[in-house]
């Protein structure tokens, strides 16, 4: 197994699918950490901080509320399980609530992209700011990094939107290439929308890996057919598991970009290519003639480097004898 560290952050995201339940949210956080999620999620909702009594979600909202004792005993949940603890936050009160949390991070929703006066804040008191960058230009974007600039070692931004859920046609994964080259320092995440039921809330995410994000969000709910709020793009815990695995499975295959060969290749190389051997015994001090060598597979003294290629063994002379049928090493020729 390897030793190296994690690239991607896996986010489970209970959003709002606690239901102002502190049973469910302390369930959703075993289910993430059981399906070996790095973290968990959740929208840290006081309807004021979101919405005016006349908006028509105002009463769900209300219903998301719970006391802090309630999350307190969330956050030890969490603790005990050793999986990181994230919130969105909507205004000063969620944002502080999160701090004492002893949260990991926190996230700005799209709806409070412009809201200065939060992202200064979060930016300020919070250990890592993640940032929706769904239906956000990219212009915006960068204006708020140069905005910014002595902070962006601190964000995150994740690319994509919630469609209830997002049609696969719509994620435009390629945008991510994009995002990179203009943004080449910015960490870039990635919020997958897929419906919890097709095929591609499966794989989906693994396709952001190779854009090079640093995290994926993927919906978690109890069980689907309990259609808790946000679960439409959610993962069951056991397919939330097999998703993770994915993920993790994906980043091995990706591995490294250093071009040098790796040890499994280099093995490969002394196993299957095909080496200069000598037709007859030559001796020592003999000069090399192209009728005198071939190309064969041959066993090889794994301690020495074989001549692959005729034209760097014909013309040159022996300093070793070379038994008929045996490799000529590197070090057997001048």
């Amino acid at each position: 197994m390897s030793t190296e560290p994690r690239r991607v952050t896996v986010i489970a995201e209970a959003a709002q699918g606690y239901e102002g339940d502190p049973t469910v949210a302390r369930l959703l956080v075993r289910a993430a950490a059981a399906a070996q999620a790095d973290a968990i999620k959740f929208q840290l909702v006081y309807a004021d901080e979101l919405a005016t009594a006349q908006y028509q979600h105002y009463g769900l909202f209300k219903a998301l509320e719970m006391p802090a004792a309630a999350w307190q005993a969330v956050a030890a949940e969490a603790r005990r399980l050793g999986i990181a603890l994230l919130f969105d936050v909507f205004g000063e009160r969620s944002l502080a609530e999160a701090g004492a949390l002893g949260a990991a991070g926190v996230k700005i929703h799209a709806t409070d992209f412009f809201n200065d006066a939060l992202t200064a804040a979060a930016t300020r008191d919070a250990a890592h700011v993640y940032f929706s960058a769904g239906g956000i230009h990219v212009d915006e974007v960068a204006r708020f990094l140069a905005s910014r600039a002595a902070d962006r070692g601190k964000y995150t931004f994740l690319y994509g939107f919630q469609a209830e859920p997002t049609a696969t046609a719509d994620n435009h994964l390629s945008r991510l290439r994009g995002f990179r080259s203009r943004f080449p320092d910015l960490a870039l995440g990635f919020m997958d929308h897929a419906h919890g039921d097709d095929d591609e809330a499966a794989w989906l995410g693994v396709l952001a890996l190779p854009y090079g994000v640093s995290a994926i969000e993927k919906h978690l709910t109890l069980n689907r057919s309990l259609a808790l709020e946000d679960s439409v793009s959610a993962l069951a815990p056991e397919a939330f598991a097999r998703y993770v695995a994915r993920v993790r499975a994906a980043e091995s295959a990706l591995g490294s970009d250093d071009l040098a060969l790796s040890e499994a290749e280099s093995k490969y190389r002394h196993r299957a290519l095909k080496v200069v051997v000598a037709r007859r015994p030559l001796a020592a001090g003999h000069s090399l003639a192209a009728a005198d060598v071939t190309l064969l597979r041959a066993p090889l003294d794994a301690a020495r480097e074989p001549v692959h290629e005729l034209p760097l063994a014909i013309g040159r002379i022996l300093k070793n004898a070379v038994g008929a049928d045996q490799p000529v090493y590197r070090d057997d020729i001048s």
